[in-house]
């Protein structure tokens, strides 16, 4: 029988992190990724506010160890010394954790076509990361990214809390980040006689994230979480029965791609309908707005804007529709929005009269979820 001799296995990992050291803020930054791929649920999981809330304090204390030159530590407890050891390894992890799961919250909250360079600029922020170059820039790059993490915590956490997400609480988080980030510097520079490194390291950095986020959301790219769409789709007749939905739809079964019937073929007196799933946290209670759009000659051109109440905590989102008599042939589109015009989703979709006007049409009725 073998026995493992831990000093061995020890020595070996070191000379391993040593030898490897170089590449370790891209796997540890990479894990924290591929964990919350496997892991994540929906935004107001306590696991989640839990998890990510460490996640953040920790990646914070360890930001704030670099700030003040903190390079060794004086303590008879062994793992707390191995910690410390390894705390750049944990810093990577967690901002990596953070800012996959926030990119992840994001990207189920958006429609791709309106936030694109939202979620392009958060890419590129997770990839230049890992880049020579910005590692070169140090304080500066982990203090933009640290910010990122904490005004994004923030506008998913303020609305899960509160119930509510709109423009005055999009404000708040800004504010609140912005007093956190002063408060920062504050603790980190009162005993500094030169006070531009932490304003130029950390505290202007900060505030230029927080102006990005302002400009984002003015522009109406910013994903609107922590609202989702869980599914949409466009039918013939909607209904209600015990408690249920049921569509009617023409669309065969083996069409799996399409969200209900895209190709309409309408004949006269047909309405159109469009159901939508929407996500919101436990104790979430607003408005979101259904705005259906025509392709002419001038653009997207909106016939009706639609309000829909809806109330949070059901798992698979909030079911609500809307429907149309007066339309014409063409191509339509049909956006989920909040009420400040932040996109949720979209579902275009095409109106053409039916040629065969006289036959028989057999639907099939379909359970929403």
């Amino acid at each position: 029988m073998q026995t493992i001799d831990i000093t061995k296995l020890k020595d070996s990992f070191k000379v391993m992190h040593e030898k490897y050291h170089a590449y370790l803020p891209a796997v540890f930054f990479a894990s924290g990724f591929i964990l919350d791929i496997m892991t994540l649920g929906e935004v107001d999981d306590l696991s989640n506010i839990i998890i990510l809330s460490l996640y953040l304090v920790l990646a914070i204390f360890i930001l704030g160890l670099e700030f003040l030159g903190i390079t060794t530590i004086t303590t008879s407890k062994k793992w707390l010394k191995k910690a410390f050891e390894y705390r750049n390894d944990g810093f990577h992890f967690f901002l990596g954790a953070l800012l996959s799961a926030f990119t992840l919250f994001y990207f189920k909250s958006s429609s791709i076509s309106n936030s694109f360079f939202f979620m392009l600029i958060m890419m590129a922020l997770l990839l230049l990361n890992e880049t020579s170059l910005f590692q070169k820039k140090g304080i500066i790059i982990r203090s933009i990214l640290i910010m990122l993490a904490v005004i994004s915590y923030l506008i998913l956490m303020v609305p899960t809390l509160t119930g509510e997400a709109n423009a005055l609480i999009f404000t708040l988080c800004i504010v609140l980040a912005l007093t956190l980030s002063g408060i920062a510097f504050w603790a980190l520079s009162k005993n500094l006689t030169d006070k531009s490194v932490p304003l130029k390291n950390m505290f202007y950095p900060q505030v230029s994230v927080l102006v990005l986020f302002v400009l984002l959301y003015w522009l109406k790219v910013l994903p609107p979480v922590p609202l989702s769409i869980k599914n949409i789709g466009v039918y013939y007749k909607i209904e209600k029965a015990e408690g249920e939905y049921y569509s009617y739809t023409l669309h065969p079964i083996w069409k799996f791609w399409l969200s209900g019937d895209q190709n309409f073929k309408a004949r006269e007196n047909d309405q159109i309908f469009v159901a939508a799933n929407i996500f919101s946290p436990a104790g979430f209670k607003g408005k979101i707005y259904m705005r259906w759009l025509k392709a002419t000659q001038d653009g997207w051109t909106t016939s009706d804007r639609i309000p829909i109440e809806i109330w949070g905590g059901r798992a698979k989102g909030f079911r609500g529709f809307t429907f149309k008599n007066n339309y014409t042939e063409g191509d339509w589109q049909v956006r989920v929005e909040t009420d400040d015009g932040l996109e949720i989703g979209r579902l275009s979709f095409e109106v053409s009269k039916d040629p065969a006007a006289e036959s028989d049409r057999i639907f099939r009725r379909v359970k929403l979820n």
